[in-house]
């Protein structure tokens, strides 16, 4: 169907006839309907957005009515009544994004179809179901319930993926992955084991590792999303000692960046480089002096990083080519 065929009848015959005694040309005609379907579509598109923040709103308001509810009441209610609140709100944001959706059919079509505005709707709500779903789980068992609830809202987050695709369930299927090895470390090892560190930065290679092999749609902000969890159990390992441990993790994730910079053209890659390496040449340098450099010397040794970093990604930049949009 043509754009000028969704406006009225009656608009039509009224240019057709302005097109027929010569008063527009066809061409001139034509032009018209175009505009004005264009501004037609606009304002469609202006109260689906309308629509798709009120669902939002809708949703974040059930996840927050339900966690005040059991908060204000936690001592009141019975572990059954917690559990089955948080249940219910479970049920009526996922109940929700399956009517956006339109149907449990029309899901299948979500993951290979362009980002919209029912898609990011619905991978908002699934999103939001999978943290009550985890607090409904944490609520109910009496054993292991960080590492349950953290398990919890990881699988029903990643099925939300799987099925309907969408950056909100995988940012909080991410996020749920470290809930999940920081509940597990801390349950199994002692607070200054090195495990802490070699899970962080384990999860945070395997997430971009996904990122690279185009295994997740959404690629940059995953890459992003790993890096940071590597360079977090990176600087983890600072304050557990020995300390060049955790700035020398660091700065190699930071060199590592950098090489990927030169391969993927992700500005967040040149941006989490010049970040590790701000943040390891401090700690290098006041872990080998001792501590004797003030604080001024620091911040120029950190601006001269900074202004390194900037002279690089500017000559890479007028070398290259313009980066692929992904």
């Amino acid at each position: 169907m043509s754009n000028s065929q969704r406006l009225s009848s009656e608009q039509r015959a009224r240019l057709e006839r302005l097109g027929e005694r010569g008063v527009l040309s066809r061409e001139q005609v034509e032009a018209v309907l175009d505009e004005l379907d264009r501004e037609r579509g606009a304002a469609w598109g202006s109260r689906t957005a309308v629509w798709e923040v009120l669902g939002y709103i809708g949703g974040a308001l059930v996840l927050g009515g339900a966690v005040l509810l059991v908060g204000m009441y936690w001592e009141d209610l019975a572990v059954s009544a917690r559990v089955g609140l948080l249940v219910a709100a479970t049920l009526a944001l996922m109940g929700a994004g399956l009517v956006m959706a339109g149907g449990p059919r029309a899901l299948h079509a979500f993951g290979d179809a362009e980002p919209s505005a029912r898609s990011r709707i619905v991978s908002a709500l699934i999103a939001l179901a999978s943290c009550t779903a985890a607090l409904a789980v944490g609520s109910g068992v009496d054993v292991l319930e960080s590492l349950a609830a953290s398990a919890t809202g990881l699988l029903v987050a990643l099925f939300g993926y799987v099925v309907v695709g969408g950056l909100p369930v995988l940012l909080v299927a991410v996020g749920f992955s470290v809930g999940v090895v920081a509940a597990a470390v801390a349950e199994w090892f002692d607070s200054s084991s090195p495990a802490h560190t070699t899970g962080l930065v384990a999860l945070g290679a395997v997430w971009s590792a996904l990122a690279v092999l185009g295994v997740v749609r959404h690629r940059r902000p995953v890459l992003g999303a790993g890096v940071l969890i590597a360079l977090a159990g990176a600087q983890y390992a600072v304050g557990l000692g020995p300390s060049w441990v955790g700035y020398g993790l660091t700065l190699v994730i930071g060199l590592l960046c950098f090489g990927g910079y030169l391969v993927e053209r992700a500005v967040v890659l040149l941006a989490l480089g010049v970040l590790a390496v701000t943040v390891a040449v401090p700690e290098a340098v006041w872990d080998w002096t001792g501590g004797a450099l003030g604080g001024p010397v620091v911040v120029l040794l950190v601006g001269v990083v900074f202004l390194a970093a900037s002279a690089l990604g500017l000559r890479l930049r007028r070398r290259a080519p313009a980066p692929e949009q992904r």
